[in-house]
């Protein structure tokens, strides 16, 4: 009984500090970009991307690609993992794909990226 106790306290207490981070991302993009719109931020904020988004969002939700391929007027932004005990290797996970710098779609596991939220 006590251990479970100890569990929802200590799950109350991540989601807590989730939902703390969330707000704390949200507010500093509206700080940054007092143009954006409300549903946008808090897009961003959750870092997610949808067809429609610019470049400069893409960047504030996901950080800086990895890789850019570009082709004529489309760009291929591709977001990376490292995987791998003793020879770590570069693996890309996410896809993002631009076309006069408006994203026309995504690709990939968006979720296995990491996020360092400390420099955000």
């Amino acid at each position: 009984m006590r251990t479970r106790t100890i569990g929802v306290i200590l799950f109350g207490m991540l989601v807590i500090t989730g939902c703390a981070v969330q707000e704390y991302r949200s507010r500093k993009i509206e700080l940054q970009h007092p143009d954006w719109d409300q549903a946008t931020v808090q897009k961003v904020a959750k870092r997610q991307i949808s067809p429609g988004m610019t470049s400069e969002m893409v960047v504030a939700a996901l950080g800086k690609p990895d890789s850019i391929l570009r082709e004529g007027d489309q760009e291929r932004w591709g977001y990376a993992v490292f995987v791998g005990d003793f020879e770590p290797r570069k693996t890309f996970v996410c896809f993002v794909y631009l076309k006069y710098g408006v994203v026309m779609k995504t690709t990939g596991d968006r979720s296995r990226m990491s996020y360092v939220s400390w420099y955000e």
